[in-house]
């Protein structure tokens, strides 16, 4: 099992930084392109992975790739992350950083799961029933599933309110089989 404190731990002080610097908007949407771009290019992961180049040439890089198209606070916790050998887990803090500016926004992430996609006014409804719940505003995923039949499946973190038909008629089978009938 991966250990996520690294990724807390840096997350957490890029927050703070960035919020201290007034950039923490701008370090969020900046910091999803960065990792996007490195995702893209595994050879320049490799470079700035790599043990064999020197940490010079690898901090020169991303000066030389970053400056001026990134906020400072950004780029300085960038060239943290090759100071400290820990390039590799740029993509889990990018993601933990981003769940940790939501939070701070009193924004929760929710999927909603269907068998055909929800004209808009239903969506807004369930939207707004949503987060009169849950208290927070959210931003929902919607994804369109022929398998669950009919109905909606909700999940927000690792609460799930599932009222599909799919579900439904599972849990029917199922009583129905544990029933004794003579």
């Amino acid at each position: 099992m991966r250990d996520r404190g690294v990724e807390t731990r840096y997350a957490r002080a890029l927050m703070l930084a960035a919020r201290e610097a007034g950039e923490l908007d701008g370090v969020a949407e900046s910091f999803v392109g960065v990792v996007a771009a490195l995702g893209q290019n595994p050879a320049l992961v490799a470079f700035l992975e790599g043990p064999q180049v020197a940490h010079d040439e690898k901090t020169a890089l991303v000066r030389q790739l970053f400056t001026g198209r990134v906020e400072a606070t950004l780029l300085h916790f960038l060239l943290l992350l090759i100071d400290k050998n820990r390039v590799q887990h740029v993509a889990d803090i990018q993601r933990e950083f981003a769940a940790m500016v939501e939070e701070s926004q009193g924004l929760s992430r929710a999927t909603v799961v269907t068998a055909v996609p929800l004209p808009e006014d239903l969506e807004r409804d369930l939207a707004a029933r949503l987060e009169k719940l849950t208290g927070r505003r959210l931003l929902l995923t919607k994804t369109v599933d022929p398998s669950v039949l009919g109905g909606v499946r909700v999940t927000m973190g690792d609460r799930v309110i599932d009222g599909t038909v799919r579900t439904n008629l599972d849990k029917l089978r199922a009583q129905l089989f544990r029933t004794n009938v003579r």
